[in-house]
Order: structure tokens, then sequence, then C-alpha cells
């Protein structure tokens, strides 16, 4: 029986006409399966909607409120870029908070969710968020670092004078969520072995001493497995 007492058997075949309904290209029957009363069943019909490129983000935006957390765990991982999804860091559920984490880092050219990861990266207490969001605060530090160093056609460069655009006021929010970043990753090298090893990854791509401090030392770090990564990332054998 489902949670709601209805035989087992009958939510399953219909999550199976949902993830029919995905490969079939039959975006309506999916779109019918986001009202049923099995979770399950709204997470495949999400997931069937993606497959046919037409779940809307008026469609993932809903399902994040949804009161099953598989099911806002789902959105969390289809959610276009226009969704925002900062304030699932903030869910009851640390399964959504990890997803969304990880969908977070994805979108490595945003800065604006870096305070909310550093604060999950510190202070949740499920290991598994941390580590999500440190990993995502790495790759969002690196995806910024390679915004900025983007060559720009000459052409396009905004003339100097008083009515040129600020750059260096421009590229201020990226540089400060680069550093809160920094300052993250390299207080989760006291973490755990899993986020340590997720933190050195983040930390390698800084052009920064205390970062190179923190993958060199790594190198005698009391686990094998980060041991390994800090020995690969810089090249040399490690015991």
């Amino acid at each position: 029986m489902t949670s709601r007492g209805e035989p087992e058997g009958e939510a399953y075949a219909r999550r199976l006409e949902a993830i029919v309904a995905g490969h079939r290209g039959e975006a309506a029957v999916a779109a019918r399966l986001l009202d049923d009363d099995d979770a399950g069943v709204r997470a495949a019909a999400l997931g069937a909607l993606a497959r046919c490129e037409s779940l809307q983000a008026a469609q993932v935006r809903r399902a994040l409120g949804d009161d099953a957390a598989e099911v806002r765990c789902r959105a969390a991982e289809l959610a276009p870029p226009e969704v925002e999804l900062v304030g699932l860091l903030s869910d009851l559920d640390a399964s959504v908070v990890e997803v969304a984490a990880a969908a977070l880092g994805e979108r490595d050219w945003d800065s604006g969710p870096v305070e909310e990861l550093c604060r999950v990266a510190g202070n949740h207490d499920d290991p598994l968020c941390r580590e999500s969001a440190v990993a995502a605060l790495g790759a969002i530090a690196a995806g910024l670092d390679a915004d900025a160093g983007t060559p720009h056609d000459a052409a396009a460069e905004p003339e100097s004078g008083p009515g040129a655009p600020d750059t260096a006021v421009a590229g201020a929010p990226h540089d400060a969520a680069r550093g809160m970043a920094l300052e993250m990753l390299l207080a989760a090298m006291d973490d755990r072995p899993q986020i340590r090893r997720r933190a050195l990854l983040g930390l390698y791509q800084f052009d920064d001493d205390r970062a190179a401090d923190a993958v060199r030392s790594a190198l005698e770090d009391r686990d094998r497995q980060v041991r390994a990564v800090a020995g690969e990332l810089l090249g040399v054998p490690v015991r």
C-alpha cells in the first residue's frame, strides 16, 4: 500500500505510464500526471516532460513547493536557469538541500548562491549536504574565474571616460564571491575526508598562497584518498 492507502501496483502502473510517455513524446499525458496523488508518479512526470522538452518553468516552480521531498529533489535537478533554487538550501529535508546545492554548482556563472552555499558547507548537520555545497562552491569559483578571464572583442570594449561603466565595480561581486568561496574551502579542509577531497579540487584552481599551501599540506593528510587527490593535482607520488 502507498502512504495514501492505495495499492502499490496501481501507483507503479502510473509511474510506468509517465516514464513511457516521456519516451514517446506524449507531453500531455505527462502533464496530467503532475497532479497525481503519488509522489513517485509526480516525480516521474517531471522527468517525462523534461525528456519531451516540454517542461515549463512554472511547472518546476510548482513542484519545488511539493509536500514530497522526492518531487522537490527532481524539480531541483531539472530546473532551468531562470528558476530560483537558493531557497531550497534551507529545506528541512537534507536530501533536497544536497540536490539543490549540486544543481546550483552547475550554474557556475552565478555568484548569487555563494553566501548561502557557504552557510550550508560550514554549518549543515548532514555531511552529504556539506560535501555537495563545497563541491558547488568550487565549481562556481572556477566558473567565475573563467568568466573573468574570457577575452573580449576589442570592438565591444566600452570607451574610457566619464560615461564609461566602472568595470572594477562590475567585477566586485564576482571577486567577493570567490573570496567567500576560498575562505569556506580552506575551512572545509578540517572536515571529513570526503569533504576535504572536494575542497582540494576547488582550492587547486585558486592563485592564492594559502590555497597552494593547503593543497601541498594535503600530501600529508591522514586519509589516503585525500593524499591521492593532492598527489594527482600536483603530479607527485604519494605514500
